[in-house]
C-alpha cells in the first residue's frame, strides 16, 4: 500500500510542466509579498515578474556556461 501511495504521488508530480510549477511558486512568492509593508512589497513584486519564457531563457545559458 505505501508504494502504490508513493508511486501514485511522484506520478501526479511528474504530471505538472515545469511551466505550472513555476507559475505556482511564483503565485505563492507573490502572495508572500502581499504581506509586506508598501515599499518593500513592490521591490518583492518586483522580482517576482519574469515570466516563465524569460526564465527558462535564464536557467539555459547559465547551463551552458557549467
Amino acid at each position: 500500500m505505501k508504494y502504490i501511495v508513493v508511486g501514485a504521488l511522484l506520478a501526479s508530480v511528474a504530471a505538472c510542466s515545469h511551466e505550472q510549477v513555476y507559475s505556482a511558486v511564483q503565485q505563492n512568492r507573490q502572495f508572500e509579498c502581499s504581506k509586506l509593508p508598501q515599499p518593500e512589497y513592490e521591490e518583492c513584486m518586483r522580482e517576482t515578474g519574469m515570466s516563465y519564457d524569460e526564465y527558462e531563457r535564464r536557467r539555459q545559458e547559465l547551463l551552458k556556461e557549467e
